[in-house]
Order: C-alpha cells, then sequence, then structure tokens
C-alpha cells in the first residue's frame, strides 16, 4: 500500500509538501518486493492563493528483513499574483528500523535528512520571491521519529531540526501599497525546530479499499528569526500550534498496487508563517509505479 496524505500545513517537507508531508514513513506493512516506486501529485493553494503543484516519486528498498531506505524527490511549480517558479525541491532520504511488527501492534524508528535543491532565493523579473514561491527551504535538516501502530489505529511522534539559514531576500517593497501583494517576510530566514505529532486511523470499506482519516498537529518550537535593516529579527506569532485534518479514500487494484485519493487543510494556524509552507487546502493523487 502507498502511505501518504499531503498536510494542510505542509509539514516542513513536505511537506511536502511538502510536502511534502511526513508520510515518509513506512508503517511496517511487508511487501512481496525488496524495491518500490511510488508517484504522488498533489495541487495546493498556499499565501494569497498561490498555487503549487508538486510531483513527488518515492522510491524504497528494503535493505534487511527489519530496515527500509527511502528517497523522496519532489519537482514543483507555483503560480500567484508575484510570478512563478518551478523547480526541483528538497529531497528526503530516511532510514526506518522496525522495532517489532505484528498483525496489530508495531513500532518502527525513524532518522532521516532534508537535503536542500537550493539556497531559496528564486527571484522573479529581478525581484526577490517570498518563501511561498520557493521549490526548497534552503536549508539541511534532520529529522527523527517513532511510529506505532495498533489494529487500525496508528501514533506517530517526529522532531525536525533545520541547520543556519537560508539566503532568502524578500521584505516588503517600500513602493507596494497592495496588500494582496504583500507577503510574509522572509529575508534570510531562520526556521525553528518542529514538533510533530500524528493520529491516524484507518476504515475498511467496500471491496477491502480503506478510507483513513489523520489528524496532524505541528508545534513550532522557537519564533522564527530574519534579517532585516541588519538587524536579526523575531517573528512574533511565529511558534506554536498548526493542526491539519486530512481525509483520504485508498483503493486496491487488481493488480496488487492502490490508488489514494487525498484532501487536507488546516482547522488552526500560526498567526505568522514566514517559511511558506501553508497550504489553504491540498488535493493528492498517489499510486505505486
Amino acid at each position: 500500500m502507498v502511505i501518504g496524505i499531503a498536510a494542510g500545513q505542509g509539514c516542513s517537507d513536505a511537506g511536502a509538501c511538502s510536502a511534502g508531508s511526513m508520510d515518509f514513513l513506512q508503517t511496517g506493512q511487508t511487501t512481496s518486493s525488496k524495491l518500490n516506486v511510488s508517484y504522488e501529485q498533489t495541487f495546493g493553494l498556499g499565501e494569497k492563493f498561490v498555487l503549487i503543484g508538486q510531483s513527488t516519486v518515492s522510491v524504497r528498498y528494503q535493505l534487511f528483513r527489519n530496515t527500509q531506505l527511502q528517497l523522496r524527490a519532489p519537482f514543483i511549480f507555483t503560480i500567484g499574483n508575484l510570478g512563478s517558479t518551478i523547480g526541483v525541491g528538497d529531497m528526503i532520504f530516511s532510514v526506518t528500523q522496525a522495532v517489532f511488527s505484528g498483525q496489530k501492534q508495531g513500532m518502527s524508528l525513524l532518522l532521516g535528512t532534508r537535503l536542500k535543491s537550493n539556497n531559496s532565493d528564486f527571484e522573479f523579473n529581478g525581484k526577490p520571491l517570498p518563501m511561498a514561491y520557493q521549490t526548497s527551504l534552503g536549508t539541511y535538516d534532520i529529522l527523527s521519529g517513532i511510529f506505532y501502530y495498533w489494529k487500525k489505529w496508528d501514533f506517530y511522534v517526529a522532531y525536525q531540526h533545520p541547520f543556519n539559514r537560508n539566503k532568502n531576500q524578500y521584505l516588503h517593497p517600500e513602493e507596494e501599497t497592495d496588500n494582496n501583494k504583500l507577503y510574509y517576510e522572509s529575508a534570510y530566514l531562520k526556521r525553528g525546530d518542529d514538533l510533530y505529532i500524528r493520529l491516524q486511523r484507518n476504515f475498511v470499506v467496500k471491496a477491502k479499499n480503506s478510507i483513513k482519516v489523520t489528524l496532524l498537529g505541528i508545534y513550532r518550537m522557537q519564533q522564527d528569526q530574519i534579517i532585516k535593516n541588519g538587524e536579526d529579527i523575531f517573528l512574533a506569532g511565529s511558534s506554536g500550534m498548526t493542526i491539519n485534518l486530512g481525509v483520504a479514500y485508498i483503493q486496491n487494484l487488481k493488480t496488487g498496487k492502490s490508488l489514494e485519493y487525498s484532501l487536507s487543510f488546516p482547522v488552526i494556524d500560526r498567526k505568522y508563517r514566514a517559511d511558506g509552507l501553508t497550504r489553504n487546502l491540498v488535493l493528492g493523487v498517489s499510486f505505486e509505479l
């Protein structure tokens, strides 16, 4: 089965979404093949309703019986009222190690890293673009997590730490008076650490298809920082909790593969979201190749 749901806030992915999202973690289910490739396509509305499309290829490899490697590689395009961008997103490489696994319950540990694809300094017509338009967060991150499942429930806790600042240069232009074109300032952004808590429940429906409901909390542990007028500025309202709700329908195919259709959105947001990860709504589909 493909495990994937796009987070409304856009986890620090994924993300992911990236995005990306944090769903690169496999649930301990075994497959007949050591190598599995899946594709995910999402469309989301970000800050000021910037359209963000993300195409992600994920490769999973069963290194040992209880050890799995995964690489997620996204390609992203954005379109908004300041311009457009297109490019490769940040790759996420992870290792999961099953502590124990069975039909009713299991536990896995995760260690991963996010590898920046650029410095978050894309421009349009010579003007710096805010993070909502960037295809990369512009930092190297480390991720760690613990996953536990029991029957049709699963629980996941993860921690993400970014290193250093990115090289974004967006500040409010002095000549701009249209509030619809004023985005969260993000020049030389230094993000705080994130703590993730995810609760998920699967419901089996007709023909062994299933519906997956996800509640995801993302807690930004410190205030984000930018540099403005040569000074280090702490962004009030940039720390705190975001809560996302997601629903996915998983269709099992006769080939043994599956299709997953997902919808997600935030129910609680942080007040200041300079990282560009905000999503008002995300629609996605993913399948095994």
